[in-house]
Parts: structure tokens; C-alpha cells; sequence
């Protein structure tokens, strides 16, 4: 029998098929072997880069506590910060400079720290750069495992404050006296809507005052018992007392002089129409939210239930070394971030060493447009026809006098005081005859804030008391003895003067004429203390009655003092003059413009102008936000073409303010203010990582 068999080529290739085949699973074989050791020394190195990178950490983590907690836990009589307390930007700074870490330097905090035997952080290196506002630091650590592996990673820190809360009130001030003669407060949405369907959607506002509180519920000397409405909530520390000095505990009875407008307890929102309301404590714990009023409200995070009340006011030039005042160094560097630009207008800049002597404000300006900064002092005058532009935020290395429309969005930052020679309005359209608030006829957004480094001064701040608004004679100097009349200014500055005098004091006597300790005594703290002019003696109001102060006359078993003094009687006044002891370490600002470059009989002349050109029962207006961790003054007096009146929408913030406005303040809160101003509160910083990257 036959067998077919295939031809000898056929048998050879299939022959070589199959060796190929063997060697392909053959290689294939080895290739897998080798993906196998090496997935296995990958995993090994990654192990090993995983141990690497976990050292670095822990440098990161070793620095941290270094940089902060070793921090927290310093003392320090100079700047004064105590164990466990977290302390301002100033302490930072110097425990960060006695660390033996100074701006611009760097150190290696951590070097050659065994994590294991196996695992070392071999170099922590800490860079520090000083900025606007906060301290820089960028770390950088290095970490190895014993094969050899090493791993870096960079972090970087800001130690700065929380940005200021205190743009979320319509009026915001240590002390609260004149302000509640005749006040009206409320939203200005509210105050401005047209839209009937809209009614019940406002938001209550929000006015405070941080350590006292004065109500008048009587005539006292000719002046009228307090009469005010908050379409909101009211919040108090310290003591609220009546125009003799008696602690007042108790608002919701009729003849303390303020109420409140009925709000939603749910919502927070105004109910409408307005309906007139007693101001009534609100208590429990923790507290409701959406009171009407709130006393001796809390100052810990927990407490605030009903949001943050702040406890200070910082300086709208990042206050670097602590000394209250501008230094050439901070105004720089707010300058140097200043992103806007102001045109239209009048816009007339002096160079420092000149002065401005004419009797009205400048008809042309001698600079057609700013850019982010001006060097100098500057005049700003806008009408209806050719308003003041202003486009985001500009910085001025001087004073600043202002007067007239503005148009545009944005924020003018002077390093010296801001006087207002006049009504400064928005350029806004209108609707069917009514206003719209805000918003121009293009449809563009005006809104504008004015900050000062010194003070700020809205109105006549010059003119005695019962003297002549329209003469340039009739003006306060600052600097007299005796029954000759002061100015509602001065009268109100040696209140504010005796505020910061007495944190100065150890010791106080209390109502008995026994003297106890003084709860707000601080060793390190430095007073800052106005006066008219350069040069003035300090003036402290020395005899208030009970509750604003602690003066108490034994022999007539009695409070004495009045509510306000009104002549330069040094029996009422203490007069501190230059050179005292007392002034040794006190910084001092003047109300007068910087080197006088406009003296008070020229800036009295712009005021009288202003007079004479005002239509009778005009009231003075003022549309924007004003801030100042020194003191406001606005002023509107009843012999005025104004009456007496004042309209004001926007805000009102600062450390001591004084708002004159004999037949009535209408201020408006615009609460696009919230969050206009980007200022950072440095008494209390802390410590954030805003980037982390492995290399």
C-alpha cells in the first residue's frame, strides 16, 4: 500500500515555519521575563522615590512648626504678643527677623533630620519676601532614602490678615454720639427701586459702634433729643448711655430716641411698608439670627452668630512697622498695585511744595489724565456736563480735594486727608423721571470710594461754634484758652483724644474717686491724637459724665461735665503741648492739609463758594463709600442753604467718625461696597499655602 507524502520543499517550509514560531515564543518568553524584573525594580525605585518624597514632607512639616507654631507659642514685650496668642503682621515680622530670617533673606531651618534610619530630610530652606500686606514665604525641602532617591518640594506662604468685614455696614464706628441725633438708615435699593413687585426683597443694614454708644433722650443746651429709625440691626460693645451719663440697658422704651423698621426674623429682609419698630435686645445662646439689635455683642468667631463684627480698623496703607502714620515705603507699595486711572473732569495736580491760594476751585486742570499713581496733591472737580472718570484704583502721594460728579467705578487711596469742597454725585440715568441709582443712561456702573491715610473731611470742619459759615474770618484755630467757642470738630476730637489718653492709663478712678486698674491699659500701645493744625496742642476732654469716661466729683457726690464741651475751657480741657512727655510717644495728626499747601482760610473760601452757589433747602449730598482707620468728619450745619441736611449713599467706616447734620442724616447703604475696598485686617494674620509643587 502506498502512502501520499507532501514534496520535499512542502516539508521543508513548514519545518521553518515552526522554528520561527518556537523562536517568536521563545523571545516572547524572555521579553516577559524582562518585563518582569523590570516592573520590579520600577516598583522598587518608586517605592524607594514614595520614601523620598514622604521625607520632604516631613521637612515641610518640620518648617511649618518653626515658621508658626514656635510662633504662636512666642512672647514678646516689643512689639508686646503673648504665649498662645496669634499677634498682628507687626509680631510676625519680628519673630521672623529674630528667627534670623529678615525680608529679602533666606535660612535653612531643618538640616539633616533622620525621619528613619533608612529616611532623611536632608535641607529645609526658607526664603522670605515682604509685600503689600503680608509676608512671602517660600520653602523648600529636600528629602533622600539610603539608596540614593531624592525628592524637593517647594511650598509657598502668605502670613497676612482676613480682609476687613467691616464694609458690610452702613455705619461703623468705635464711638456712636452725634450720629444718632436724626438719623434715617436704610437700603438704597430700597430707597431707589421703582418696582413694586421688589417690596419685602431688601436686605437689612447694619450700623455699629465698638466701644460706646450715646443717646439723647432730651433737650440738653438747645440740642434736640435723638430721633433715628434703622431699617436693620444695631449692634453695641461697651456702654450706651443718655445725655447724663447713665448707663441706658434697655432701647425698646419710647423716648430713647431710636427704632428700628420691622424686619423679617427668617429672611433678614425690610418688611414693607415701613413699619416702626422698638429696638429690642436680642439674647439666647447661641443667638438668633436677624435682631434688630444686639448689645455687648460677642467678639470670639462662635459668638457672631448674626456675622462678623470687627474689632479694629486697619490702616488703608498696609501699616508695616506699627508707627500710625504713612510711610514712604507703604504708600509705594500700594502705589505699585494700583491698577486704575482718573480722566474728564478738572483735574489739577500740585507738585509737593506748591500752594493752592485761590478763592474758588480751578476752572481747567493742568493734567488731562492719571495713571495707577500722582506724586503730589491733587484737585478734582466734576460736573454734569465733563464729570470726573475713574476707572479702578488710583493712589495719591498727597491730599486730595474733591468736589462734583464722578462717573465710572473705582477707588481713590490718599496718602494725607481727603477734604469734600462739595456735593459729590453719581453720573446716573433715569427711568420714567425716577433715578436709577448707580447705573448711568449708558447702562455703565458708578460707584466710588475714597480712603484716606489721615483723615477724611465732608463739608465745613472750620467753623466755630454760632460763628459765620460765609465768613473766611470765622474759622477755628485750634489753639485757644478760655470761654472763646470751638468748633463742632474740636469738640468732638478731644472725645476721640480722651479714648485713646485713656488706654494709656494704668490706673483710672472709678465713680467713687478710687483708683482701680484700667481694663484697657496696654504698655505697648501707641495713642494716636488729633488737632486742628500742625503744631496744636493736644486737646482731651477731661470731665465727661459717667459711662463715657469715669470722672466722678466727690464733693458734690455727682457726675460732672457736660455732653460735649463747647468753649477751649482748660477747666474742661487738658492741653498737651509739643514737647510734653506726655506727646513723647504719641503720633499726631493735624486736619490741616500736609506742609499747609491749602491753608484753612482758602480750603473755608471753597466751602463759602460752595455756599453761595447752592440752592436754598439743598441738601448736602455725598454718593460713595468713605474709609479711614482715623477719623470722619461731615458736616451740614441748620444755618446752611443745606438746612441742615445731609443725604449720604454708600457708607460711612472709619475709627472715630462725627457727622454733624442738625435737621437730619439720610444715609443709604449701597451694598456693592462690600466688597470694593480689598483691605486686609493685619491685627490678627494667619498662615496659608497658596501653591505646592513636587520637582
Amino acid at each position: 500500500m502506498k502512502v501520499a507524502i507532501g514534496k520535499p520543499t512542502e516539508r521543508g517550509s513548514a519545518l521553518l515555519v515552526t522554528l520561527a514560531i518556537l523562536m517568536m515564543l521563545t523571545i516572547l518568553g524572555l521579553q516577559m521575563v524582562d518585563t518582569s524584573n523590570d516592573e520590579m525594580k520600577m516598583s522598587g525605585n518608586m517605592q524607594d522615590a514614595t520614601k523620598a518624597f514622604y521625607s520632604a514632607e516631613a521637612g515641610l512639616a518640620l518648617a511649618k512648626s518653626k515658621l508658626w507654631s514656635e510662633y504662636v507659642n512666642w512672647t514678646c514685650t516689643n512689639p508686646a504678643k503673648k504665649a498662645g496668642s496669634i499677634g498682628n503682621r507687626t509680631t510676625y515680622s519680628a519673630y521672623l527677623t529674630q528667627l534670623g530670617l529678615p525680608d529679602l533673606g533666606s535660612m535653612n531651618v531643618v538640616q539633616g533630620y533622620h525621619v528613619d534610619e533608612n529616611q532623611r530630610v536632608d535641607s529645609v530652606v526658607v526664603k522670605r519676601h515682604d509685600q503689600p500686606g503680608a509676608v512671602v514665604l517660600t520653602v523648600a525641602s529636600s528629602g533622600s532614602f539610603s539608596d540614593g532617591s531624592h525628592q524637593t518640594i517647594r511650598s509657598i506662604y502668605r502670613v497676612e490678615g482676613e480682609l476687613f468685614k467691616g464694609f458690610d455696614f452702613a455705619i461703623l464706628a468705635k464711638n456712636v454720639n452725634c450720629i444718632m441725633c436724626h438719623a434715617m438708615i436704610d437700603n438704597v435699593d430700597r430707597v431707589y427701586n421703582t418696582d413694586g413687585s421688589k417690596n419685602g426683597t431688601f436686605d437689612r443694614i447694619k450700623v455699629a459702634s465698638l466701644e460706646s454708644m450715646l443717646l439723647r433722650t432730651q433737650s440738653v443746651n438747645g440740642w434736640p433729643p435723638a430721633a433715628s429709625n434703622i431699617a436693620g440691626t444695631m449692634y453695641t460693645r461697651g456702654t450706651i448711655t443718655d445725655q447724663s451719663g447713665n448707663a441706658v440697658s434697655n432701647l425698646s422704651p419710647t423716648g430713647v430716641g431710636v427704632a428700628g423698621y420691622e424686619i423679617n426674623t427668617t429672611t433678614g429682609k425690610i418688611s414693607e411698608p415701613l413699619k416702626s419698630v422698638a429696638l429690642t435686645n436680642t439674647t439666647g445662646s447661641p443667638l438668633p439670627k436677624n435682631g434688630n439689635l444686639y448689645m455687648n455683642y460677642p467678639t470670639t468667631t462662635s459668638g457672631m452668630t448674626d456675622g462678623t463684627l470687627p474689632t479694629s480698623f486697619p490702616p488703608p496703607f498696609p501699616d508695616d512697622n506699627g508707627n500710625k502714620v504713612v510711610d514712604d515705603a507703604e504708600y509705594t507699595n500700594v502705589a505699585s498695585t494700583a491698577t486704575g486711572g482718573i480722566s474728564g473732569g478738572v483735574i489739577y495736580g500740585l507738585s509737593s511744595g506748591t500752594t493752592y491760594s485761590t478763592t474758588t476751585l480751578p476752572g481747567s486742570g493742568n493734567q488731562t489724565s492719571l495713571s495707577q499713581n500722582f506724586n503730589g496733591n491733587l484737585i478734582l472737580v466734576g460736573t454734569a456736563a465733563n464729570p470726573i472718570q475713574i476707572d479702578g484704583t488710583m493712589a495719591v502721594n498727597g491730599d486730595v480735594v474733591i468736589k462734583g460728579v464722578v462717573k465710572g467705578t473705582g477707588q481713590i487711596f490718599a496718602r494725607g486727608n481727603v477734604y469734600v469742597t462739595g456735593d459729590i454725585t453719581y453720573a446716573d440715568g433715569t427711568n420714567a423721571g425716577k433715578r436709577t441709582f448707580g447705573t448711568a443712561s449708558d447702562g455703565s456702573q458708578n460707584a466710588l470710594s475714597l480712603a484716606a491715610g489721615k483723615s477724611i473731611l465732608v463739608g465745613d470742619y472750620l467753623t466755630p461754634a454760632n460763628g459765620s459759615i460765609t465768613s473766611n474770618t470765622s474759622i477755628d484755630p485750634g489753639n485757644l484758652s478760655g470761654n472763646q467757642k470751638l468748633s463742632f470738630t474740636q469738640s468732638e476730637m478731644s472725645l476721640f483724644n480722651r479714648g485713646e489718653w485713656t488706654k494709656t492709663q494704668l490706673f483710672l478712678p472709678d465713680k467713687n474717686n478710687v483708683m482701680v486698674a484700667n481694663a484697657t491699659y496696654d504698655a505697648s500701645y501707641v495713642p494716636r491724637y488729633y488737632t486742628m493744625n500742625a503744631g496744636d496742642p493736644v486737646y482731651i476732654y477731661n470731665k465727661p459724665k459717667g459711662g463715657q469716661g469715669t470722672y466722678w466729683d466727690p464733693l458734690s457726690s455727682s457726675w460732672q461735665g457736660i455732653e460735649h464741651v463747647g468753649t477751649y475751657d482748660t477747666t474742661l480741657l487738658t492741653k498737651i503741648n509739643a514737647g510734653d512727655s506726655k506727646l513723647a510717644s504719641a503720633k499726631t495728626l493735624p486736619l490741616s492739609s500736609t506742609n499747609n499747601w491749602i491753608s484753612p482760610t482758602t480750603l473755608k473760601n471753597l466751602w463759602i463758594a460752595d455756599e453761595n452757589a447752592r440752592a436754598n433747602g439743598a441738601d448736602f449730598k455725598f454718593d460713595g463709600q468713605l474709609y479711614t482707620n482715623n477719623s470722619i468728619f461731615t458736616l451740614s450745619r441748620s444755618s446752611s442753604k443745606t438746612g441742615g441736611k445731609m443725604t449720604i449713599n454708600g457708607a460711612v467706616v472709619a475709627a472715630d467718625v462725627g457727622i454733624l447734620a442738625a435737621q437730619g442724616l439720610a444715609l443709604s447703604y449701597d451694598s456693592r461696597m462690600k466688597s470694593f475696598l480689598k483691605i486686609k485686617d493685619d491685627s490678627s494674620v494667619g498662615l496659608a499655602t497658596v501653591a505646592w509643587y513636587a520637582e
